[in-house]
C-alpha cells in the first residue's frame, strides 16, 4: 500500500513538473505584449526581404482589413519558447512588422524568420519563438498580397 502511494505522488509530481514545463515553453498569441491593442487606427508596415538583402526589402502599408487579419494571425498562432540565443532555419525569407500605435505607446515590433521563428523586440528575453502554425508564412504573404494588389508596395 505505501508504494502504491509514493508511486501516485511520483506520478503527481511528475505531472505538475510536465505541466509547469508546457506552460512555461507553450506562448499564445495572446502573451505577446501589446497585440491585444493593434486597431484600425494603427500604422502597420510590414518589410519583406530575402536573408542578407534588406536593402532590396519591399515596404507594404497595411489598411485597416489587412490590420484586423494580421492581429488574427497572431492572436490565433502559438509559439514554443527557444532557450538558445541563436537559432538555425532554412527559410530565407524575412519579414518585419512594425506597429505604430496611436496612443504613443512604444511600437510592436516583430522579426519573422519566414515559416520557422519570430523574435519581438524586448519581450521573452530577445530569445526567439519557434512557429508553431504552419500556414504563418502563408498567411502572412496572403495580407501583403492584397497591399500590393491594392496599389502596391511602398
Amino acid at each position: 500500500m505505501r508504494r502504491t502511494i509514493l508511486g501516485w505522488g511520483g506520478l503527481a509530481i511528475a505531472a505538475l513538473c510536465a505541466l509547469l514545463l508546457y506552460s512555461f515553453s507553450h506562448v499564445s498569441g495572446r502573451e505577446i505584449g501589446s497585440v491585444m491593442d493593434i486597431s484600425d487606427a494603427c500604422v502597420v508596415t510590414v518589410s519583406r526581404y530575402e536573408l542578407g538583402e534588406w536593402e532590396k526589402r519591399t515596404d507594404y502599408i497595411l489598411d485597416a482589413d489587412q490590420i484586423r487579419q494580421l492581429k488574427t494571425l497572431l492572436l490565433e498562432s502559438s509559439f514554443t519558447r527557444e532557450l538558445a540565443s541563436v537559432v538555425w532555419f532554412r527559410d530565407r525569407s524575412q519579414y518585419d512588422i512594425r506597429v505604430e500605435f496611436s496612443n504613443g505607446n512604444d511600437p510592436l515590433l516583430i522579426h519573422c524568420i519566414g515559416n520557422e521563428y519570430i523574435q519581438v523586440t524586448n519581450q521573452f528575453d530577445g530569445k526567439h519563438l519557434t512557429i508553431n502554425n504552419k500556414g504563418w508564412k502563408a498567411a502572412l504573404d496572403g495580407i501583403i498580397a492584397q497591399s500590393a494588389a491594392s496599389g502596391g508596395p511602398t
